[in-house]
């Protein structure tokens, strides 16, 4: 039980997190998008071979693998979250579900915690067994870096599962559901950097002189996305060659790898909090 403006009973959430991983293990859409995630790192690490530069290093596959990574977690973390809760609703099996001593929102935070577990295991073992493979193939310069990139891959991935499950919790509908979903993917993933590059151009009439010198927020708004943060944190902990405006003497101090792990932690907790409130009140 904890207090933060309202009295938020997290009762059940470990009983919730433990039932919704079972059924989850047992629903065919959920074990190919788990399995998808795992081969995908495998089929890297053999493809590298033949897509790589002439001089074929580990590091080299790593940056190639966390840069495919990149856009396919997104999908992957939506997906598992984006009916989670809305088809416990729609079924009923909800009304069940909070017969028994847990709330609604530790029926959130279960789900939450359940599916980005289930997440953590594909990546964990994809990553794994795909950078065994690439140290046998390319060697093992830079292989002491790879924990700190599958733990800023974990961290990735909670934002979108955190995202997915938020939307669940907002409505019933699945168009509204699906369309949130997909043009959740497209603008965090596809978009953002163009939309900043849009909204310079736009307020600065359209002169194209200002891409060659942007000013100081667009840096930061840039970093918002999960994606640019991600980059950030493989830039800083693994010295992977992304993100190299953030590191650039002319980037402003004040925009570190601190930020990026606050905005993840934003993306993964703040929709989840917002469908929480909406969903606390929802008829059920």
């Amino acid at each position: 039980m904890s207090e933060w403006g309202w009295r938020i009973d997290t009762t059940g959430w470990q009983s919730v997190a433990r039932t919704d991983a079972r059924r989850a293990r047992r629903t065919p859409t959920i074990l190919v998008l788990l399995s998808i995630t795992i081969i995908t790192s495998i089929g890297y690490s053999i493809a590298y071979t033949y897509v790589g530069p002439s001089e074929l290093t580990f590091m080299g596959f790593l940056d190639g693998i966390t840069t495919l990574l990149s856009f396919i977690i997104p999908a992957i973390g939506l997906l598992l979250g984006y009916k989670s809760v809305a088809h416990a609703r729609n079924t009923g099996s909800i009304l069940l579900a909070l017969s028994f001593p847990q709330s609604r929102a530790g029926l959130i935070i279960g789900t939450v915690v359940s599916r980005w577990a289930l997440l953590v295991g594909a990546i964990s073992a994809g990553l794994t067994l795909s950078g065994a493979i690439a140290a046998i193939l390319y060697g093992t310069n830079g292989i002491v870096a790879y924990p700190l990139a599958i733990l800023m891959t974990l961290l990735y991935s909670a934002a979108f599962i955190g995202i997915g499950v938020g939307i669940s919790t907002l409505t019933t509908s699945e168009r509204w559901i699906t369309l949130s979903t997909f043009g959740s993917y497209f603008l965090l993933v596809i978009i953002w950097d163009g939309l900043t590059t849009a909204m310079l151009l736009i307020l600065h009439r359209f002169n194209f002189n200002i891409l060659a010198s942007p000013p100081d927020w667009t840096l930061l708004f840039q970093l918002l996305s999960p994606e640019s943060s991600y980059n950030l944190l493989l830039r800083s902990s693994v010295g992977i060659d992304v993100a190299g405006e953030y590191v650039a003497n002319t980037a402003p101090t004040y925009i570190g790898w601190w930020i990026a792990v606050g905005v993840l932690i934003i993306w993964t907790s703040l929709p989840v909090i917002f469908g929480f409130y909406r969903f606390q009140t929802a008829d059920l």
